[in-house]
């Protein structure tokens, strides 16, 4: 079976190009793989075959036309079996994996720049383009969130939908071994871009909480002078912590006692299943779409509004307040995410090209 794999990168960073790497790695010895992409970075076999193509990263309105372009002309004479692409990065794909939905995080961004509503109307266009193509046969949806968010923006669909959740590396991100650092306080850990995520949110919950001790380190992206002012406001400065993201984020979550993440909107959220598989209780909202891997008040706590630092607060104070309580539910989170695995999505995957054989 010949396969084009077309993705703007390859990489071991990032949700949509961390699943293209792993993705990439275990189809090699399934299936005679091209990789078609802008930049290929990580450890990929030898037999692999990458298709380079000279498109500029940024800016993104000018990257995403041009890398079709480029794709279309890598790809032609060539017969594949199967072209299996990440959104509305190339219309025209047989297999698209539902990584996101731009029509959706457009409803419930309500802050976009000038620069930010042109970028998501292009890619709203494009994702409309691939997931109505004639050509297209299969998607592969993060989440039943995320399946549903396609259909209601992009149907009719012609083509199947089938849930495949992207993985965890459970070696990786594990519970610490032995007690983790003596502080005077419960530690709250975010990870993500402080915007789309809600580090807002996280911050006000943190100063409704009743244990006054805990403390907040978010590791993300994103400007940090708003989220510094709003802990000095609020009177909480000194009890929240602002780090850069960089290699080695397992060690975050090694030492952090729960996970918070009142994001606004997320197709699947591969930090939530980290923070399970490292053995921390997680507090998010109904907008992950992650969260359908939560158990309610076993594994985790599922909170209904984004916006609702109250409710936050007072679903933490459960995890923290109680050391047995959340003891437990960081096992019940780790059992319930270690069959996500690579292997796991990589033959999931190859099932849904065998079907269009």
């Amino acid at each position: 079976m010949k396969v084009a794999l077309v993705v703007h990168h390859v990489r071991p960073t990032g949700g949509q190009d961390r699943y293209a790497l792993e993705l990439a790695r275990r189809l090699a010895g399934a299936c005679d793989l091209d990789v078609v992409t802008i930049r290929a970075e990580g450890d990929l076999p030898s037999g692999v075959r990458v298709l380079t193509l000279r498109v500029p990263d940024r800016p993104l309105l000018v990257t995403a036309p041009l890398f079709q372009g480029a794709a279309r002309r890598a790809l032609a004479g060539v017969r594949y079996d199967v072209v299996h692409t990440i959104g509305g990065a190339y219309p025209g794909a047989s297999v698209i994996t539902a990584q996101f939905c731009h029509a959706a995080w457009r409803e419930v961004n309500r802050s976009a720049s000038l620069y930010e509503r042109l970028v998501g109307g292009q890619a709203v266009a494009h994702e409309r383009a691939a997931y109505r193509h004639p050509a297209l046969r299969a998607v592969l949806a993060v989440s039943t969130r995320t399946a549903e968010e396609i259909r209601r923006h992009y149907g009719p669909l012609t083509a199947p939908v089938t849930v495949i959740p992207n993985a965890v590396d459970a070696v990786r991100f594990a519970p610490r071994e032995g007690a983790r650092p003596a502080r005077e306080g419960p530690l709250l850990l975010f990870v993500g871009a402080y915007a789309r995520k809600g580090l807002d949110t996280a911050i006000r919950a943190l100063a409704r909480l009743s244990t006054r001790t805990a403390t907040l380190t978010a590791v993300g992206d994103g400007p940090t002078a708003p989220y510094k002012k709003l802990a000095e406001r609020l009177g909480i400065a000194g009890r929240v912590r602002l780090e850069p993201r960089a290699p080695g984020v397992e060690r975050w979550f090694a030492d952090a006692d729960a996970f918070v993440f009142p994001t606004r909107y997320e197709p699947f959220g591969m930090v939530i299943a980290e923070a399970m598989a490292s053995g921390l209780p997680v507090v998010t909202s109904a907008a992950a779409g992650a969260s359908e891997l939560i158990k309610d008040g076993v594994s985790g706590l599922v909170v209904a509004d984004a916006e609702d630092d109250a409710a936050f607060a007072a679903a933490l104070d459960r995890v923290i307040e109680d050391p047995a309580r959340r003891a437990a539910m960081g096992r019940a989170a780790r059992e319930a995410v270690l069959g996500l695995t690579w292997d796991m999505v990589a033959e999931r995957t190859l099932a849904a090209y065998r079907s269009l054989a």
